[in-house]
């Protein structure tokens, strides 16, 4: 069984030096961003279903093969790939990876959303 992953990124090496205005909480959120590993956009799921074989256990007994299931978002479209169990804990690390960028991005936009309000 293959799994196609179309896009895991991967941001580059980042080895200029922090610009001097930085504030401590930006400079720690930028070191942070430079340790992102591949990263992959999507979720992963573990579910029990039924293999399709008629005479496979699972169609007399039930829900009984545990498949992990890949989602993403494509053009509009969700997206639905099966992961090997060989891949899964590389799969998983990859979205990880992609809620740590996630989490860091926020920190880095929330200064900038709050200069946008009106001074009371």
């Amino acid at each position: 069984m293959l799994i196609f992953v179309t896009e895991v990124y991967i941001l580059p090496a980042m080895k200029k030096p922090l610009p001097l205005e930085t504030s401590a909480a930006g400079r720690k959120v930028l070191e942070r961003l430079i340790q992102v590993g591949p990263f992959l956009p999507a979720s992963l799921t573990v579910t029990r279903t039924r293999c399709g074989n008629p005479r496979c256990r699972c169609a007399r007994e039930g829900a009984i093969h545990e498949t992990a299931l890949l989602t993403w978002k494509e053009d509009g479209k969700t997206r639905t790939r099966h992961v090997p169990v060989e891949l899964r804990g590389e799969v998983a690390q990859w979205i990880a990876e992609w809620r740590k960028l996630k989490n860091l991005i926020e920190r880095m936009a929330r200064p900038n959303g709050s200069s946008c309000r009106p001074a009371k």
